[in-house]
């Protein structure tokens, strides 16, 4: 009697090993096909992080093989600690000179035959009576009837003249090398802008203002020097040094 082979058996025994194989094969797949699907954002940002570093890795290497010294910059010659420097350096200058300091050549005189009223005061607050309160006084008073002669107090041209209900006719003369004289309180004045006058010439006639009115009538000098207040009649009384 023979035996019956196993060999059909056998066989199908492959077979089905080989279905269990592809089956896990295909399952792989679609695992890794869905991980993809479930992270493609995710990967893209990460493959455009990677390829930025390295654009920035390339563009350095690249940067540092050809970088040259700066043509601008001195070069420093180990045999010379004097570093070279470039052609033609630029040097930054002041647009304008510095102003120059007062010098003594202005001798004023007094600019009318009367007493001073009021002082120059900068530093100490002295009543006025016009706006009824304390302080400084930074001119010079001399008290005289209206119509009184006022003269120029010192050479120079005549800056500007302005006329208000305040401060009456101001006549501002330049005396050169950073002297000036403000005359207020005038009328009838008598020169014009532009015009140069000598020590002692006529510029107007004590007249009248709201400014200090209750002072009664005087005319009011101030003296700037270099745009700095100063005091009249220390250079009356010290004169020409």
């Amino acid at each position: 009697m023979k035996r019956k082979s196993d060999k059909p058996e056998r066989k199908a025994g492959r077979i089905g090993e080989g279905n269990a194989e592809g089956g896990r094969g295909k399952k792989a797949a679609a695992n890794v096909a869905v991980f993809f699907k479930k992270n493609i954002y995710l990967i893209l940002m990460i493959l455009c992080v990677l390829a930025i570093i390295a654009m920035i890795i390339v563009a350095a290497v690249y940067n540092s093989s050809n970088k040259g010294p700066d043509p601008d910059i001195g070069v420093i010659n180990p045999d010379d600690p004097t570093p070279s420097l470039p052609d033609d350096p630029v040097i930054d200058k002041p647009d304008k000179p510095n102003p120059p300091d007062p010098v003594w050549t202005f001798a004023p005189q007094l600019p009318i035959d009367a007493a001073v009223s009021k002082s120059y005061v900068e530093d100490t607050l002295v009543f006025n009576p016009t706006l009824n309160k304390y302080m400084v006084h930074l001119g010079t008073d001399f008290a005289a009837e209206v119509g009184t002669r006022v003269n120029a107090v010192f050479d120079g041209v005549v800056k500007s003249i302005d006329t208000d209900s305040y401060y009456g006719t101001v006549v501002t003369i330049d005396h050169s090398n950073g002297y000036v004289t403000i005359t207020r309180l005038l009328d009838n004045v008598s020169v014009k802008v532009g015009d140069t006058v000598k020590t002692g010439d006529k510029i107007g006639e004590v007249g009248s203002g709201y400014f200090e009115v209750k002072d009664g009538a005087h005319t009011h000098i101030e003296l700037s020097i270099n745009s700095q207040d100063a005091d009249l009649m220390k250079y009356i009384i010290q004169g020409d040094k």
